[in-house]
């Protein structure tokens, strides 16, 4: 009888004395604090609609990396995990990925539906930057696939 009062106690003491910590966890963004980025950005965006399961994506990840390193700070780069991020993918009508927005002053400037060669997105960012250069030139094939739908 008395065995079965001390194994609940030391159970109890053994599992008092250990320390439980949670693994720290980076927070996720959610959907609204990236549309926040989009809209408050000061510089262009380019915002890839992207899933893991998607090869064009995995393939167009080294390829954006590399325009990244090309612009530096003079646009704002993010990827939206549609599977993650179900709302604003929904917002921007996204039916097939990898797709990639170019946003300005709270205004889609290009769409970039599908993988796109490198020399395509830096060639959209420059007329985004440059936008003198890119009216000058109005049946250019980068003048043809403009929006000028609003994010808010």
């Amino acid at each position: 009888m008395l065995n079965k009062f001390i194994v609940p106690v030391i159970v109890i003491f053994m599992f008092s004395e250990m320390s439980f910590t949670t693994p720290t966890l980076m927070p996720a963004d959610s959907s609204q604090s990236i549309a926040n980025r989009i809209v408050q950005s000061e510089v262009p965006v380019l915002v890839e609609f992207w899933a893991s399961w998607c090869m064009p994506c995995r393939l167009l990840n080294p390829i954006l990396e590399e325009v990244e390193k090309h612009f530096g700070n003079r646009i704002l780069f993010i990827r939206v995990n549609v599977d993650v991020h179900r709302a604003l993918s929904a917002y921007f009508g996204i039916s097939s990925i990898p797709a990639v927005f170019i946003i300005n002053r709270k205004n889609v400037i290009k769409a970039l539906p599908g993988l796109q060669p490198k020399e395509r997105y830096i060639e959209a960012l420059n007329d985004v930057l440059n936008p003198a250069s890119s009216s000058t030139n109005p049946g250019s094939p980068s003048s043809k696939q403009d929006s000028s739908e609003t994010v808010k």
